[in-house]
Formats: structure tokens, sequence, C-alpha cells
């Protein structure tokens, strides 16, 4: 497992709809957390990770928070890494 730390800038929930194949999907609520990245030269850079979560409201306590939580990821694409909150995981606030 994976853990990410970050801060906790914002929570936000998306509206369901239609894909290209004609599909329907439903909407999901999503939390933005602000991290550094290391870099190959050694230096850090700021990222955003949007991570989708079973339910808002559990992370509400936590905005603006730096936290810990366990994730999960998958890459769809080359280049492109999709993260999300393990089930079950809790978020953790750190120092």
């Amino acid at each position: 497992m994976i853990q990410i730390k970050g801060q906790v800038v914002n929570l936000f929930s998306t509206e369901g709809g239609t894909n290209k194949q004609g599909e329907e999907y439903e909407g999901s609520d999503k939390v933005q957390l602000l991290g550094n990245v290391l870099l190959p030269n050694g230096d850090l850079k700021y990222d955003l990770v949007d991570l989708k979560v079973s339910n808002v409201e559990d992370w509400k306590q936590y905005k603006n928070k730096k936290i810990a939580v366990d994730v999960g990821a998958y890459a769809p694409s080359k280049g492109n890494v999709i993260f999300f909150v393990a089930k079950g995981a809790k978020p953790q606030e750190v120092a």
C-alpha cells in the first residue's frame, strides 16, 4: 500500500453523466491534497492530487490540515496515474 501525505485544500463532488460510448456513470466525492514531490535532481515541487473518497463529509474536519492516508494507484494510460483512498482507510492528522 502507498501512503500519501499532504494538506487537505479542497473538498468537492462531481456530477454523474454519460461518456462518449453512451454509458452512464455516477458522480463522486473528491478531496484535493497539496503535497511535495521529490524530483530526480533532489529539488521539491508542490503537487495537487485528487483522491476519490466514499463520503466527503468524513473529510470536512481535516480541511486545511496535514494528513496521511493509505491509497492505491493505477495507470489507465501512459504517464497518467490515478490515486484513490484504499477501502476502509481513514485519514490521520500529522504534524
